[in-house]
């Protein structure tokens, strides 16, 4: 299954090849094509793991860019699963982070 985010380089990625991408740096997550939504998402991800070196849950994500809808922040949290610029684990709270921090193993 292909996933229609082409990056700067034009390559469309499989999820194999997203999945292999976890040593992306913060520059190279920020060249990922995203929307303004996800690239807001991504930013409040970032810099709540910068300012307390946790995870946000959505509800903060939520309350951080000023949305009160917790089922629209969950999908741009899994579209950027799903573009590789932020891991978690499914059915686990507080473990969404991006990929260039290296906090215990998140698979």
């Amino acid at each position: 299954m292909k996933i229609q985010n082409r990056p700067p380089g034009g390559k469309i990625f499989n999820k194999k090849m997203i999945a292999r991408q976890s040593d992306m740096t913060y520059e190279e997550c920020m060249e990922v094509s995203m929307s303004p939504a996800q690239n807001e998402v991504f930013l409040v991800i970032d810099s709540w793991w910068k300012k307390y070196h946790y995870a946000p849950t959505l509800r903060n994500i939520a309350y951080v860019r000023g949305k009160m809808g917790l089922a629209n922040t969950k999908r741009l949290v899994d579209r950027l699963v799903d573009l590789g610029v932020v891991k978690k684990l499914k059915g686990r709270g507080r473990t969404v982070r991006p990929v260039y921090i290296n906090f215990r193993n998140l698979e």
